[in-house]
C-alpha cells in the first residue's frame, strides 16, 4: 500500500477501465488517504475519517467497475448493494445494517482464505501422517509411516483402503435450518450451533487412500481456521479497509410528498446517514464500526443531483465526481484494449474448443458502432451493449465449434457489418439482449 501513490493507482485502473479520468483521481486520492492516516499518531488518527464519493452517471460507462478494482488492487473487502433492495417492497424491516454484516463476511473469508493458504503444507503434512499411520496399522510390514508420508500420492496406495477417524455429518438436521421466523443473521447463528453440535464427534470410516488425504486435509485446514485468530483480524480489515458500494442511490430520493413510496425513499436515507456518520453494528463474528470505511455511492441522477438528498447525507459524501457518457470510441476501446477485455475473453472461449479466432480492427469498429447505435436508439446501457452484440455477431462460431468449425477463422469489417446488419436495423435482438 506504501508504494501506492494516486499517479500508480490510477495507471492500475488504466489497465482495466478505459477514460473516466476525473473518477479514478478521486478514488485514487480517498485510497492514498487511508494510507496517509495510518502513520498519523492517536489522537488525531481516530478524528479522520474516509471522504466518502458518489460518482454519477449512467449505468454501464464504468462506476462500478472503479470501485470494484480499487477493492482488488489492494486486497479490501468489498461488497456492492443496491439502494433500491432496501425499499422496493415498503420499508418494513430490510435492515440496511445488512451491508455492514456482509462486509464483514467478506472479510472473514478473506482471512480464512489466507489460513489455509498459511497452513496448507503444514496441514497437509499432519493429514497425510494419520493416513499413514493407518495404513501401517493395517499392514504392519509397510515402512513407518514417516517413510510412507512422502510415496503417499503414488499410484501403488491409490486402490488400498484405510480407516481413519472423520467429523461426523447429520444432514438430517438440516431440516430445521433456517428456524420459522429467524431473520438472515438469526438463522445463520442458528446454522452455526447445529453445526457445532452436529460436527463435533468423530467416527472411523473405511476409504481409499486418496479420499482419506483429501478428506483429512479439509479437516485439518478447517481446524487451524477455528483454532486461529483470523476472526480478529477480519473484522479490523473490514473497520479498517472495507469498501461498500452503494449503487442507484439516486433512487431513493423523494419527490417531496411525505405519503406512499417516498416515506420509503426518506427511511432509507435516515437509515443510511448512521452508518456513514459512524455507529456499531453487531455481527455474529463480533462488533464493527463504521467510522472507516469507505462508502462509495453511485447513480444515473437523471432528473435529480445528489442536493436532492437529505443535508446530513449529503454531507457525509463531500466528494462528488461526475463520469463521461460513453462514445463510438471509447466502445472500441473497452472491447479492445482492458488486461482482459471481452474481444480477448471470447477468444479464449473459441481457443477452448480449437478455434483460433481472427477480428481485424474494422470487424471490432463495427461492434462498437452496432452497439452505440443500438444504445442510441433503446435504452443506453454503455458498455454492457457490447457483449450481446459481439454474441451475435460470433453466434455461428460459439454454436459450431468444435465439431463443425475448428481452425483459424479471420472475420473482416464488411463481414462483421453485414452479420451486424438486422441488430443496427433494429432487428429482433431480444434474444441478446439481457
Amino acid at each position: 500500500m506504501s508504494e501506492l501513490t494516486p499517479a500508480e493507482v490510477v495507471r492500475w485502473l488504466d489497465r482495466h477501465v478505459v477514460g473516466q479520468r476525473k473518477a479514478k483521481r478521486v478514488v485514487a486520492v480517498a485510497l492514498r488517504n487511508r494510507w496517509r492516516r495510518l502513520r498519523i499518531e492517536e489522537p488525531m488518527r481516530s478524528e479522520v475519517l474516509p471522504t466518502n464519493i458518489i460518482l454519477m452517471g449512467p449505468t454501464g460507462i464504468g462506476k462500478t467497475e472503479i470501485a470494484r478494482r480499487l477493492a482488488t488492487l489492494v486486497g479490501a473487502p468489498f461488497v456492492k448493494v443496491e439502494a433500491t433492495r432496501y425499499s422496493e417492497t415498503g420499508y418494513v424491516g430490510r435492515d440496511v445494517e445488512g451491508m455492514v454484516r456482509d462486509l464483514v463476511r467478506q472479510a472473514v473469508e478473506m482471512c480464512a482464505a489466507d489460513v489455509r493458504r498459511d497452513r496448507e503444507q503444514s496441514s497437509r503434512l499432519r493429514a497425510d501422517g494419520l493416513v499413514a499411520a493407518a495404513l501401517r496399522d493395517a499392514d504392519p510390514s509397510l515402512p513407518p509411516p514417516d517413510e510412507l508420508v512422502p510415496v503417499l500420492g503414488s499410484s501403488r496406495f491409490s486402490g488400498c483402503e484405510v480407516e481413519v477417524p472423520v467429523r461426523e455429518n447429520r444432514p438430517t438436521l438440516e431440516v430445521l435450518l433456517p428456524a420459522p421466523g429467524m431473520d438472515g443473521e438469526g438463522a445463520e447463528l442458528f446454522r452455526d450451533l447445529v453445526s457445532k453440535i452436529s460436527g463435533g464427534r468423530r467416527r472411523k470410516v473405511r476409504m481409499k487412500v486418496p479420499e482419506a488425504r483429501k478428506r483429512l486435509l479439509e479437516e485439518e485446514l478447517d481446524r487451524a481456521i477455528e483454532q486461529g485468530d483470523h476472526l480478529e483480524k477480519s473484522l479490523a480489515l473490514a473497520q479498517e479497509e472495507g469498501i461498500i458500494f452503494i449503487d442507484e442511490i439516486d433512487k431513493i430520493i423523494s419527490s417531496g410528498e411525505a405519503s406512499g413510496p417516498d416515506v420509503s425513499r426518506f427511511g432509507v436515507q435516515r437509515d443510511l446517514l448512521p452508518l456513514v456518520e459512524g455507529t456499531l453494528v453487531h455481527t455474529r463474528y463480533g462488533p464493527v464500526r463504521t467510522d472507516h470505511i469507505l462508502f462509495i455511492a453511485a447513480g444515473a441522477f437523471n432528473g435529480t443531483s445528489p442536493s436532492d438528498l437529505i443535508p446530513e447525507l449529503q454531507g457525509r459524501f463531500p466528494l462528488r465526481a461526475e463520469l463521461e457518457p460513453l462514445d463510438e470510441e471509447d466502445l472500441f476501446a473497452i472491447l479492445t484494449q482492458p488486461e482482459n477485455n471481452l474481444l480477448k475473453q471470447y477468444k479464449a472461449l473459441l481457443a477452448a474448443d480449437g478455434v483460433d479466432l481472427d477480428l481485424d480492427e474494422d470487424a471490432c469498429r463495427a461492434v462498437a458502432r452496432t452497439a452505440m447505435k443500438m444504445n442510441s436508439d433503446q435504452e443506453d446501457i454503455g458498455a454492457r451493449r457490447l457483449k450481446p452484440v459481439l454474441t451475435h455477431l460470433l453466434d455461428e462460431l460459439l454454436f459450431g465449434a468444435p465439431d463443425l468449425v475448428r481452425g483459424r477463422i479471420a472475420m473482416g469489417g464488411a463481414e462483421a457489418a453485414a452479420r451486424l446488419s438486422e441488430l443496427a436495423g433494429g432487428g429482433d435482438e431480444g434474444h441478446y439482449i439481457l
